[in-house]
């Protein structure tokens, strides 16, 4: 009993710095951070709609979108694409194989008519089956194709496109119709080093304990991963973020292999091979946001999904992009397994008196202590970078949140993020309902090609 007590204490000591250096990383980020912010929203210009980005001297942008069906819903996301604000602009609507139902409803919905075209094959792609302009005031086109994945059919958005600039959307992304003209502005800044831009800002805090629960993993997520990761020139999109990426750059690394996070891994490094220093910009500016969880069921699925896509992404990475990602990989794959595991190991260890009761106390210390204290220095740095305009009850309020959501809510997101890390890939929100059988000539097809 006496050996296994003394492995069992080893054990949990190890993870017990394990912890303790997860924690300091993470402050260090939030720290990184709130300096990019303040630094970045200083040099922010709110005037986008000056009449030289509205003129023809600024680079077009085509927007590609793949809707997953023809529904009322995706319909009128394609109606908010067709109102931005911009000088040249287009919106490339890929139908990836859709049925001949769908295809009626959107010739109908847009007065589609087709047209004779040459699409590029820059890119390989499965077949273009036909496009389609519309007859009425408005800058559409729509490539219908035979069925590919998300990824095949970006790829064909990139070949059908005209400019020289590719815009991407979440499509859970709440935006406003003048981000093109926002996100345009570091690419010009810096334009032979730029090669994408992304810009997204946490979203208005929903109501309940859910909401406030929500709105601090979402300060947490744009100090770290969105200004700190900017920083150090390691940008990845986040949930309800809005892109460009110049077209050459996509073409550059062979396309889409899935969606916009695979894509900005390849572009870190391409850059990183070929010693050409790209940079991705970062633009903190509410110009798209992913709508708050109001709920316990919204709060869990936005956890979970966010962590299957960076999940995916991860497990495609070389050895190179590995190393430069490790950290992202730690806090995001490890660490919620370490901590579940100090968790079993000290409360079991406690029980059977294996373990002292000190050293199992300060596994709650340095995992939920620290936790707390993380969550609190979000609201506040978040506050000195780009103050929200809340009142101080309800900045409180969101400090005070910090409690009950490391003391309970957190144990259960870990176990929530290790099943959506290591658990089976989720399939695609654009692909969902679509037989894979439908997809697997045209992907036979583009590995012949």
């Amino acid at each position: 009993m006496a050996e296994l007590s003394v492995v069992l204490s080893f054990m949990v000591v190890v993870l017990v710095i394990a912890l303790a250096a997860f924690a300091a990383a993470g402050f260090d980020a939030l720290l990184k951070g709130c300096f990019e912010l303040r630094r970045s929203l200083r040099a922010t210009s709110y005037d986008f709609g000056s009449v030289l980005l509205k003129s023809p001297i600024v680079p077009g942008v085509s927007v590609i979108f793949v809707p997953p069906d023809a529904s009322p819903e995706s319909r009128a996301l394609v109606r908010r694409l067709l109102d931005l604000h911009f000088g040249r602009h287009e919106l490339v609507l890929v139908l990836d194989g859709p049925g001949q139902v769908e295809l009626e409803r959107w010739v109908q919905e847009f007065h589609l008519s087709r047209q004779e075209r040459v699409v590029p094959e820059g890119l390989p792609t499965a077949a273009i089956r036909g496009c389609y302009l519309s007859s009425d005031p408005i800058r559409l086109l729509v490539v219908d194709k035979q069925p590919g994945g998300v990824a095949d059919a970006l790829n064909a958005g990139v070949n059908a496109a005209q400019y020289p600039v590719i815009g991407l959307v979440d499509r859970e992304a709440e935006f406003i119709p003048e981000f093109l003209l926002r996100l345009i502005r570091p690419m010009l800044g810096d334009w032979d080093r730029t090669v994408a831009v992304c810009g997204v800002a946490p979203p208005p805090p929903a109501p309940g304990l859910a909401g406030r629960i929500g709105a601090i993993e979402w300060l947490r997520l744009w100090l770290a991963r969105c200004a700190a990761f900017s920083a150090w020139n390691k940008l990845l999109p986040v949930p309800g973020a809005c892109m460009l990426v110049k077209r050459d750059a996509v073409r550059s690394v062979g396309g889409f292999r899935a969606g916009a996070t695979e894509l900005f891994l390849d572009l870190h490094a391409a850059g990183s091979a070929n010693g050409s220093r790209w940079r991705i910009a970062f633009l903190a500016a509410p110009v798209s946001f992913r709508p708050a969880a109001a709920t316990w069921d919204d709060l869990r699925r936005q956890v979970i999904d966010d962590q299957q896509q960076v999940a995916a992404a991860l497990r495609q990475l070389g050895p190179g992009a590995g190393r430069e990602f490790l950290g992202l990989f730690s806090i995001r794959g490890l660490r919620p397994l370490l901590e579940t595991a100090a968790y079993v190991l000290a409360a079991a260890g406690w029980i059977t008196g294996l373990v002292h009761p000190a050293l199992a106390a300060l596994v709650l210390v340095t995992s939920a202590g620290a936790g707390i204290v993380i969550s609190m220095a979000a609201v506040v740095l978040r506050e000195l970078a780009a103050p929200s305009g809340m009142a101080p009850a309800a900045l409180a309020a969101l400090c005070l949140t910090a409690i009950p959501e490391n003391l309970g809510y957190r144990q259960i997101r870990n176990l929530w993020l290790i099943a959506g890390f290591f658990g089976v890939p989720a399939v695609p929100k654009q692909n969902r309902g679509r037989a894979v059988e439908d997809r697997a000539p045209a992907m036979e097809t583009r590995k012949k090609q």
